[in-house]
């Protein structure tokens, strides 16, 4: 008979591998008999199930991060409570409890949110790491729709995963799945931006620029045609005067009566 520790441990190790085994597929593979020992692989089966909770909605254990993207020209001079970080192609970082930014060489800023998800944090943050810039400045960059470019999320298994990088759908769908060791037992989901998003946008912005232009050459055209009506109302005007003048005069009736 099997030492129910062995039994348990073994049980536990085909589960992880495949948590949809039932109890007498188990005994069959292990050539365990179902009928003596079927009960406590059961009981077995049930506290894995109820621990692991597998095929349960499951809640993220923590949202590590969140990543917004803003496009700020750099000044010449180091700003206050920015440092430079030499081996990341000139890169300037910002610290904070809120979070932190990155702003790089070619005006990318990326600001790294952590803790709750509010974007009013975002923008506190941003504002507190660009606070130098003249206020209508950073209005403008505070009061335009954030542009969110990442998000991390972080789901706890209850047991060790191993190490795997899956990004088949990371130019498509925007989703890396993968596990990195700095959570043993979770994992990771990382949510970007697709490469079709940005297509739409540039297209939103390029219909919006068109739309713009085709307003003004309308509004311009109208004027012209103002312009024109009022020309031949002019001309009209005119007219109805010289054919006024070039009739001759008609006799009145006692005229024609003697």
């Amino acid at each position: 008979m099997v030492r129910p520790d062995s039994l348990r441990q073994k049980a536990y190790e085909s589960w992880v591998k495949n948590p949809y085994i039932t109890a007498k597929k188990f005994c069959e593979d292990n050539k365990i008999s179902y009928k003596i020992d079927g009960a406590y692989i059961n009981k077995l089966l049930s506290e894995y199930r109820s621990y692991h909770k597998f095929g349960l909605p499951q809640k993220p254990l923590a949202l590590e991060k969140r990543t917004f993207v803003w496009f700020v020209p750099r000044v010449e001079r180091l700003p206050c409570g920015w440092s430079e970080v030499s081996n990341r192609n000139g890169m300037w970082i910002f610290h904070h409890d809120l979070g932190s930014v990155h702003w790089y060489q070619r005006s990318l800023v990326q600001l790294y949110l952590r803790g709750a998800v509010q974007l009013a944090r975002a923008k506190e943050l941003f504002c507190k790491a660009f606070g130098f810039l003249p206020q209508d400045q950073l209005l403008k960059y505070v009061d335009a729709p954030l542009r969110e470019e990442s998000r991390k999320w972080i789901f706890d298994l209850g047991a060790p995963v191993p190490r795997f990088d899956i990004r088949t759908f990371e130019a498509s769908h925007g989703l890396r799945v993968f596990s990195d060791g700095s959570h043993p037992t979770a994992l990771h989901f990382l949510e970007t931006t697709p490469y079709w998003i940005g297509r739409i946008e540039q297209s939103m912005d390029n219909f919006g620029k068109l739309h713009e232009q085709f307003g003004k050459n309308l509004e311009a055209h109208l004027r012209l045609i103002r312009l024109w009506e009022k020309e031949a109302r002019g001309f009209r005007a005119k007219s109805k005067v010289r054919r006024i003048k070039e009739q001759p005069n008609q006799r009145n009736l006692f005229e024609w009566m003697v």
